[in-house]
């Protein structure tokens, strides 16, 4: 973000130095004075025109997109007024040589103080055709402006849609989580239900061991109490049974 807020305060400062030199060209009178100036505020020109894509390059690197935004916007901001300043310069290149011309013309009177046409009209022509290139330069820079700002905007939704890929497996995967979680709670419950079922029938088999072995304890101690306190003769159950047991 540093890097950014410099580059941005570079070009603001560099747009208005040249705006400044452009204001104080109309005010010097001497040619040279305003054709250094001119001069000068072309080469800040070229330089705020490297500084603007080092701006731009470091904006295509924020991840916030909102702020990505509002430097875009800042940064298109700035390049109109730039746009504007060389329009500016190129006007007064257009009158200062506007300027030379007539006088060149008028340097060409003849000895009865008339203009040459044949020479002010080659100069004309030759100020037209000046003209025209210029114009066809700044028709170029805006095309690949253009181009640039098109540039930007196709990687501006290619990063985009990658990010809604990424969100969008994002999703998926905690589908996919969940489903996985509601899988393994179905499945501690069907094992805690088998787990009751395991426990009640070890209880069930306990109480009827337990019962068996007290049928057993009774069945002995009531033959125990056949042999000692009756003199009836044994019952043949419980003969069977004791023969059994000592068996």
């Amino acid at each position: 973000m540093t890097d950014i807020q410099y580059w941005e305060d570079t070009l603001t400062e560099e747009i208005e130095a040249i705006q400044n030199i452009l204001d104080g060209v109309p005010s010097l009178s001497n040619p040279v004075q305003r054709a250094s100036a001119m001069e000068e505020a072309d080469d800040r020109l070229r330089g705020a025109a490297g500084t603007k894509r080092s701006f731009k390059m470091e904006i295509r690197l924020v991840q916030d997109i909102k702020e990505r935004r509002r430097l875009e916007g800042n940064l298109q901001k700035m390049d109109q007024e730039l746009r504007t300043l060389k329009a500016d310069l190129k006007a007064l290149q257009a009158d200062e040589n506007r300027g030379e011309l007539f006088v060149s013309g008028g340097a060409g009177n003849g000895d009865n103080g008339e203009v040459d046409p044949s020479r002010a009209g080659s100069n004309m022509l030759n100020e037209a055709a000046a003209l025209q290139d210029k114009t066809q330069d700044s028709l170029q820079n805006t095309r690949n402006m253009i181009a640039a700002s098109k540039e930007v905007g196709v990687s501006t939704l290619e990063e985009l849609q990658r990010q809604r890929e990424v969100i969008n497996n994002i999703d998926k995967e905690a589908d996919r989580l969940d489903d996985n979680l509601a899988r393994a709670e179905a499945l501690m419950k069907q094992f805690g239900k088998r787990m009751a079922g395991d426990k009640f029938i070890q209880c069930f088999a306990v109480i009827n061991s337990l019962l068996l072995l007290g049928v057993i304890i009774y069945a002995i101690m009531k033959k125990g109490a056949f042999d000692g306190n009756s003199d009836e003769p044994p019952n043949p159950a419980s003969r069977m049974l004791r023969s059994q047991w000592e068996g």
